[in-house]
């Protein structure tokens, strides 16, 4: 990865997440269906829907129409970010497979008992969103409140001060200039852009999440050099394994907060 990969325009991150937000919002009557269809255009100009266990694929002319029937069935819904060693309650199953390749995954409980899982991934200008089915419904990942996910975001934020003081010496020699807009455009791209809400937390918790991510995703750009010895790099990527799973963590709680607030749980 090179300074001009990271500071390039690029779509942003975490279509589930908007999905599930703005669906939430158009079934509780806060928004229109174009504002969801909308919100599916910022990520890719083109939509692909594929049901894996019957190999059925919609074109993109009817994919967003598809999503959208498919998710007005649904109940309840939630986002899950796992990642390799921490499934995030997620079963083992082949959605849970592909959500932990993909990083995200759009749950939708429906009516019958069962739970179907959207794994978005993003190639080139074409969004696939590949459809999987738990057999039974998914039990609800117990998270600490918001109020504690912002104070140890605050917290990790302030860890990430030396992380970015060490930028600029490290493989990607970024200059200063380079480096504010390099991490102005990856925030940008972790930031999620949600429905109207009336729950600041949540937003301070994306956007705090949303900074950690970026400072993450430079510095480990630059891994190979992130150190002095061996011990220090092996060190130093530890920690920023544990920032990236913890705004991971800390941003599919405060989305599901939102999805919360228009869909009560059952």
């Amino acid at each position: 990865m090179t300074s001009t990969d990271l500071i390039a325009p690029g779509p942003p991150a975490w279509p589930g997440c908007a999905l599930g937000s703005w669906t939430a919002a158009w079934l509780a009557g806060r928004c229109a269906p174009d504002d969801v269809t909308d919100t599916l255009s910022d990520f890719a100009d083109r939509h692909d829907v594929v049901d894996t266990t019957d190999a059925a694929r919609a074109d993109d002319e009817h994919a967003r129409l598809g999503l959208l029937a498919l998710l007005r069935r649904g109940e309840r819904f939630s986002v899950r970010l796992p990642t390799a060693g921490d499934p995030q309650g997620l079963p083992p199953a082949p959605a849970t497979a592909a959500a932990l390749s993909a990083g995200e995954i759009l749950l939708v409980d429906r009516a019958e008992g069962t739970t179907l899982g959207l794994v978005p991934e993003l190639v080139g200008d074409t969004c696939r969103w590949s459809m999987y089915r738990y057999e039974c419904l998914v039990t609800a990942a117990s998270t600490e409140s918001l109020g504690q996910i912002e104070y140890d975001l605050r917290e990790a934020i302030r860890e990430t001060t030396d992380i970015v003081g060490a930028l600029g010496s490290g493989g990607l020699k970024l200059s200063p200039a380079a480096l504010r807009s390099a991490l102005a455009t990856l925030t940008a791209r972790h930031q999620i852009a949600l429905p109207p809400h009336d729950d600041a937390r949540a937003s301070r918790v994306i956007d705090s999440a949303a900074r950690v991510e970026a400072i993450v995703t430079l510095a480990g750009a630059q891994a190979p050099t992130f150190g002095v010895t061996a011990g220090h790099v092996e060190l130093a990527d530890a920690g920023l394994r544990r920032l990236a799973a913890m705004a991971r963590s800390a941003r599919a709680a405060a989305v599901n907060q939102v999805i919360g607030e228009y869909v009560a749980p059952g």
